[in-house]
């Protein structure tokens, strides 16, 4: 799995740049990948009908991978480097884990984790454990889950640090990140990258294990009942029932920027792609694109 997603990563860098076409032909993209010796290469998944060459989408950037072989299926604009608001959080989910945390040990929410703040479904003096911490994060997107995440693990600062230093060790050349939670315009990166950011996020068992629920309920040590649904409207579309299966996503917004997804989608032969959507022009456009794309994916390509 890690030789995939490396190899994944790799393929991606080797993406035409934006400028040179609105969509790529995968096969000028593709890179062998390292492989265990005791399995076969993947075999990149091919066209069953060459003349379609994607679809139309209102979202500024697009980019789908075949998530074995890291084959660029489709891709719009995938370098513009953009912000990429709560996608953000990916990278938060992984920077906690690294620091192999005791997921049941608890945090306590500051007033500090509320600036900027103007709704939240937890008050200051809330205690949670790390574990119900993550699950607002993903599943819910709470803003102040990431930034008492951040301040208690090593302090705000120590923590960003931290998340562009992962970046740089993934060799993800775009992502720059100035908080934890996304709420930064400054926190940018491109959609390939995101791609990249979410096929290693779910890597990690306890990502894996939150991101594709719809809900969680988080009770707080003072005993509050705190229900957190998922912000991915498309738990509920054909793309989560047979034949498919989203085994993950993030979605994320901001007012300036437009709004975001990231997903990755399985087949009923057990194929996943990961598709990113950035800069879509409202709330529902982005998952409109997103069922589009993948659709258009497993649709259009094919996989012996």
């Amino acid at each position: 799995m890690l030789d995939a997603l490396i190899g994944l990563m790799a393929a991606f860098t080797l993406v035409a740049p934006a400028h040179a076409a609105s969509f790529v032909n995968a096969n000028q993209v593709l890179k062998p990948l390292p492989s265990a010796a005791t399995q076969p290469i993947a075999k990149p998944p091919t066209k069953r009908h060459p003349e379609s060459l994607g679809v139309q989408t209102t979202s500024h950037a697009v980019f789908v991978a075949d998530l074995a072989t890291g084959n660029v299926l489709y891709a719009k604009k995938p370098h513009d480097v953009m912000p990429i608001a709560s996608l953000t959080k990916l990278m938060t989910a992984m920077v906690v884990l690294d620091g192999n945390p005791d997921l049941n040990a608890t945090i306590t929410f500051a007033d500090e984790d509320f600036k900027g703040e103007s709704t939240a479904v937890f008050a200051p003096g809330d205690t949670i454990t790390i574990d119900q911490a993550m699950h607002a994060l993903l599943i819910g997107s709470v803003n102040v889950a990431g930034n008492a995440l951040a301040r208690s693990t090593m302090g705000k600062d120590a923590f960003v640090a931290a998340m562009n230093q992962k970046a740089k060790d993934l060799k993800l050349a775009s992502p720059v990140f100035v908080d934890p939670t996304g709420v930064d315009t400054l926190n940018r990166g491109n959609a390939a990258d995101v791609a990249a950011m979410l096929s290693i996020a779910i890597s990690y068992p306890e990502i894996r294990g939150i991101v594709s629920q719809p809900s969680v309920t988080v009770v707080t040590n003072e005993g509050k009942s705190v229900a957190i649904k998922s912000t991915n409207l498309l738990l509920d579309s054909f793309l989560n029932k047979k034949p498919y299966k989203i085994l993950g996503a993030k979605t994320g917004s901001l007012p300036e920027a437009g709004y975001d997804m990231a997903q990755i989608t399985q087949d009923g032969n057990g194929h996943s792609i990961v598709a990113v959507i950035i800069a879509s022009p409202n709330h529902f456009s982005r998952f409109a694109d997103m069922k589009a794309v993948t659709a258009w994916t497993f649709d259009t390509y094919q996989w012996e």
